[in-house]
């Protein structure tokens, strides 16, 4: 299924075991693959931020769900 990335931003991010993560804040773009490479997650705690790989998301519909 295509989507914008722009509806990507600001989702939330669970690991598969349902531990809150954060928010979606970033994505890195693989130019050569042309594919994203990773999630850059805002953890909300004092602006820290958690890259996580793309191959780590299992689902994504209206929230993130990442094996970590």
């Amino acid at each position: 299924m295509a989507r914008k990335i722009s509806e990507l931003y600001e989702m939330q991010v669970y690991t598969s075991d349902g531990q809150y993560l954060g928010i979606t804040e970033d994505f890195v773009f693989d130019d050569v693959e042309g594919r994203l490479a990773a999630l850059v997650v805002s953890t909300g705690r004092r602006g820290e931020r958690r890259t996580i790989s793309y191959d780590a998301v299992k689902a994504c519909k209206d929230i993130y769900i990442v094996q970590v």
